[in-house]
């Protein structure tokens, strides 16, 4: 680990602090689309193993992300929007490095979102960067809007990752409004579709049922993060490694067989069922 992140220091990251050098693009454009999302992996990875240089100079560029709204930036195109996946992670990177004043914005932000929730058989998770929920669907955009109880094959991470930030926030604060909103969207995926728990984009709500019944004793989220977990490991594959399935939507991604694509899977399913064990 510390000889990946020396590499890593010396070919990524910027005078700055941002780990996305303009010669190290993505290939698939929806992590270019998530800037606080792809530093804070990093930024976790260099706190847990000690290399306080680096997950310092990662969040100073890391916060020029946050907005007066709390949420941390993802893009669409030049504009910027809020969304569960950028603000969860930096919220979260912002926690583990001691920034409790811009993790508490972050959750206060996510917090406002499940509070503006108006459809209990729906999970928006698009806000503009006032924070403000966006409803207005575009015609045939729904899976990148909302999460739709009865529908299959949803993103489920986005109430998954939302239930993991808040999870760790209400441990440090003990602040009963991020306790409740995790309440709200754990709720919210148990009136999901059968495969919320069988899914790629489950593996973050696994860990999110994980950690709130560390917290809460909730049997429905023992089992939740437990069936997440028996499906992790009947897809494995025999060398070790996890794939996207040849399926809407991850059929039509150019690099869905790309190395990058797998390393990137394979590393955070690893790390989620290291996390659910610890804590079942």
């Amino acid at each position: 680990a510390h000889q990946l992140l020396r590499w890593v220091a010396e070919h990524h990251l910027t005078a700055n602090g941002d780990f996305r050098a303009p010669e190290r693009k993505a290939l698939e454009p929806i992590h270019e689309s998530w800037p606080a999302y792809a530093n804070a992996w990093l930024i976790q990875g260099a706190q847990r193993v000690g290399r306080w240089d680096i997950a310092r100079r990662g969040m100073a560029f890391l916060q020029t992300l946050q907005l007066p709204s709390g949420g941390y930036f993802a893009l669409e195109g030049e504009s910027q929007f809020l969304e569960p996946v950028g603000t969860s992670w930096g919220g979260l990177s912002a926690l583990m490095t001691g920034h409790l004043d811009a993790a508490q914005r972050a959750g206060d932000c996510l917090v406002h979102l499940v509070a503006q929730q108006p459809d209990p058989q729906r999970f928006y998770f698009r806000m503009d960067t006032d924070g403000n929920l966006i409803t207005d669907v575009p015609a045939g955009a729904a899976l990148n809007y909302f999460v739709d109880a009865g529908q299959t094959k949803q993103i489920y991470y986005n109430p998954g990752i939302t239930l993991i930030f808040l999870s760790h926030l209400y441990q440090a604060t003990a602040a009963e409004r991020y306790l409740a909103a995790a309440r709200t969207i754990l709720a919210f995926t148990q009136r999901c579709a059968a495969d919320v728990h069988r899914f790629p984009p489950s593996g973050k709500l696994g860990l999110g049922c994980a950690l709130y019944h560390a917290l809460t004793g909730d049997p429905a989220a023992r089992q939740g993060a437990i069936n997440v977990a028996e499906y992790l490991i009947e897809t494995q594959g025999a060398d070790g490694a996890w794939r996207l399935p040849n399926e809407e939507p991850y059929a039509s991604l150019k690099n869905r067989e790309s190395f990058d694509v797998l390393l990137d899977i394979t590393a955070e399913f690893a790390v989620f069922l290291l996390e659910m064990r610890a804590r079942l």
